[in-house]
């Protein structure tokens, strides 16, 4: 039965928005430890903090008292990537009865084609996620991120914060001495970052827990504790793609062990690792600042009181925006998702890595 256009395009709507959400999630371990931050701006300042602790200074009642400089903080402005990704829905076979064609449609194929357009904007949007994903990753590696017109954005990461266990030190031999390498990271946290949480999250490939479990410090000193995942009050419990496998102890630190095998797909479809296998981090459980801030998107705006450029563009905030646009060249009508984040660890000296495994392999094994 036919329906009023103006309620075939709310069905539309809601369908579309409804089963957009109930979709599976791309890989989101690693951008959970960053706080999404929007902004209309086309340039985002990076602002990365290095802080003391050193005591107040006394002074004498009535004089000018002990000035504070900020030296110890870097900012700069930066055009974040940008991505547009989108699809042609003219191409979809129930796009010739919907109201955006004529009038041979019904509630039932409404709701189909919104279903349609959703699936369309998933693969959209999780291409932009697994971007923001690798992005994370290069903060957590290297503390680099390339850009694709050959700059990068180096965050500045300390070298003693990217560490090479090498030769004996590896976790493949039994007798590592993994215990004093976690006090280290745990340290170089305290110290260098100025955090002084006690628990940590540590970060590692399922191969690298395999040879730290069966090394003698986790047989002999780790103190396992088998912690549910429901226990974890941390944004990490609620995110996808990483396993939990409880906690341990070195020294008198903790730390609540993850691993993360996640890959993703280049243009040439082959596939790499976010997370190397042979790499493990380390960083706090709080006090951390990792920020994902997106700048603004273009979007097109319309004015229809007014007969004369109705049409303009504005720069709009958000994580992701989504549009559509009829493109008259290519008599297409296509639908797709904008997104310009960056991954800024302002907190920088809160991370610490280390290459735990000398095997070798590939990066996908």
């Amino acid at each position: 039965m036919a329906i009023p256009r103006e309620t075939a395009l709310g069905i539309f709507s809601t369908t579309m928005l409804k089963s957009f959400k109930e979709l599976i999630p791309s890989p989101n371990f690693l951008t959970s430890f960053f706080t999404v931050k929007t902004s209309t701006a086309k340039q985002i300042g990076v602002e990365i903090e290095r802080g003391n602790e050193m005591i107040a200074v006394q002074s004498l009642r009535g004089t000018n008292g002990n000035l504070n400089t900020s030296s110890l903080w870097a900012g700069k402005y930066y055009v974040p990537p940008f991505f547009n990704e989108f699809g042609n829905a003219t191409a979809l076979d129930r796009y010739d009865r919907t109201p955006f064609v004529g009038n041979d449609y019904t509630a039932e194929t409404i709701g189909l084609f919104g279903t349609d357009v959703a699936q369309m904007q998933l693969k959209n949007r999780a291409k932009i996620e697994r971007a923001k994903e690798l992005m994370a990753a290069d903060v957590f590696q290297t503390g680099v991120i390339s850009i694709k017109n050959g700059d990068s954005i180096n965050y500045g990461r300390k070298a003693t914060s990217m560490v090479d266990l090498g030769g004996a030190g590896y976790w493949g031999n039994t007798d590592a001495a993994i215990e004093s390498q976690l006090i280290t990271a745990a340290e170089f946290i305290r110290r260098q970052g100025k955090n002084g949480t006690p628990e940590f999250n540590l970060v590692l490939s399922g191969a690298a827990y395999t040879a730290l479990k069966g090394s003698d410090y986790f047989a002999k000193y780790a103190n396992f504790q088998n912690v549910q995942l429901i226990d974890v009050m941390q944004p990490q419990a609620k995110a996808f793609s990483a396993a939990y496998h409880g906690k341990i102890t070195a020294g008198a630190y903790k730390f609540n062990i993850w691993s993360y095998d996640e890959v993703y797909q280049d243009s040439d479809e082959v596939y790499h690792r976010y997370l190397d296998e042979d790499t493990a981090f380390i960083t706090p459980v709080s006090g951390t600042r990792f920020e994902m801030s997106h700048a603004g998107v273009p979007a097109i705006m319309r004015d229809k009181s007014k007969a004369e450029f109705g049409k303009f563009i504005a720069q709009v905030a958000g994580e992701y925006w989504m549009y559509d646009r009829v493109d008259e060249a290519n008599f297409a009508h296509e639908f797709g998702v904008m997104s310009a984040p960056l991954a800024i660890p302002v907190t920088v000296d809160m991370i610490y890595t280390m290459t735990v495994l000398g095997t070798g392999n590939p990066e996908i094994g």
